[in-house]
């Protein structure tokens, strides 16, 4: 007869030393992960918003803000002449008038005006430094009178190099202006501004001696 085995003692652990695993870390998103392509975009991203602001701010220094009609042009800026009155002439149904002028006028615009009532226009500034105008047309007609020198008047009946011509005064704010219009065939010019008579009538001239 066996003696009886004493009973085993109770081996549960205290839960106190209990060996937990420790908490397995989930892996972070692809897109929470710095990864090399992501600051590579950020950073192009970057340069690109940087240089738009400077060209923007470049762009409104040069330009300044909105368009001014009567913004002077720029000085020692070159005006094409020729190459604008060889496109006019291609529509014009007048010859165009490009005036061999000395480096004394400064050619300050050139426009050729197509429509119903086409127009060579080109500006300069005199030896005396004013403003001058050679308007061109089919002739002198009084829409034309009325656009380049409002409220004209004959002064004076000339003749300019062989050409029927007439002196003139006008404009508008209460600033006359001196003006001589000529017709010749199938043209009709103005010269007009607040320069001498001698400098209206060198460029009439001039303009007279392009188309003759």
């Amino acid at each position: 007869m066996h003696d009886a085995q004493p009973e085993s003692p109770d081996r549960t652990e205290s839960p106190d030393l209990v060996e937990s695993e420790p908490p397995v870390e989930r892996p972070k998103s692809a897109y929470q992960l710095p990864t090399k392509q992501n600051t590579v975009l950020r950073n192009i991203l970057w340069a690109i918003v940087l240089t738009m602001a400077v060209v923007i701010v470049l762009a409104i220094g040069f330009f300044g803000v909105g368009s001014d009609l009567e913004r002077e042009p720029l000085e020692n800026s070159e005006v094409d002449v020729a190459a604008t009155a060889e496109r006019a002439q291609a529509v014009a149904e007048f010859p165009v008038a490009v005036p061999v002028t000395g480096e004394e006028w400064e050619v300050r615009s050139a426009r050729f005006t197509d429509g119903q009532s086409p127009a060579w226009t080109v500006q300069y500034t005199s030896p005396g430094g004013a403003l001058v105008t050679l308007a061109e047309d089919g002739e002198i007609s009084a829409p034309m009178l009325s656009a380049e020198l409002p409220g004209a008047s004959v002064t004076e009946e000339t003749t300019l190099d062989g050409a029927d011509c007439q002196v003139l005064t006008g404009g508008d704010s209460g600033a006359d202006r001196l003006g001589i219009a000529c017709e010749g065939e199938g043209y009709g010019m103005l010269v007009h501004g607040e320069a001498e008579r001698a400098e209206l009538e060198q460029l009439m001239s001039e303009a007279l001696a392009a188309v003759g």
